[in-house]
């Protein structure tokens, strides 16, 4: 006698389709929940590079233009801006940050001014609180020199 092949299939069980799946879940949980550090410890590091690389800028363009540059920061807004000389002059740069990021200026000016020379006005010490993190940012006497301490 023949057994007709036509009517064999070949496939999988349900119990190996659930098996596949659990531990296909099951590594996107492990994978979503060590994510998620990372991605914060980026937004804060992000946020350290991208200031420094404004206060640069705001103290370039301070010398090349011969002008007074200002950096004012909002904190209940989440914000700061560069200007020239004075409040009533146009905004070079106006950067927000994340909602995660709250600062509060100790020793800090809400204004920090980069004389035409190149020179800050007057340093200071800023915190910046990121989730359970706490770090001090000082802007140091100079050539805008300025550096970041996990506290």
């Amino acid at each position: 006698m023949k057994r007709n092949r036509a009517n064999k299939q070949a496939g999988y069980t349900l119990v190996e389709m659930l098996i596949v799946l659990t531990i296909f879940l099951m590594v996107i949980t492990i994978t979503s929940v060590s994510v998620k550090p990372f991605l914060q410890q980026l937004e804060i590091k992000y946020f350290f590079k991208q200031l420094q690389l404004d206060i640069a800028y705001s103290q370039m363009y301070a010398m090349g233009n011969y002008k007074d540059a200002f950096i004012r920061f909002y904190p209940e807004n989440n914000r700061y801006v560069i200007s020239p000389n004075g409040y009533n002059q146009k905004i070079i740069v106006d950067r927000t940050y994340s909602e995660n990021i709250k600062i509060k200026l100790e020793t800090l000016p809400t204004k920090v001014i980069f004389r035409r020379d190149g020179n800050i006005e007057k340093a200071g010490m800023m915190h910046v609180f990121h989730h359970d993190d706490a770090y001090r940012f000082v802007f140091l006497f100079g050539k805008g020199q300025t550096y970041v301490e996990k506290l």
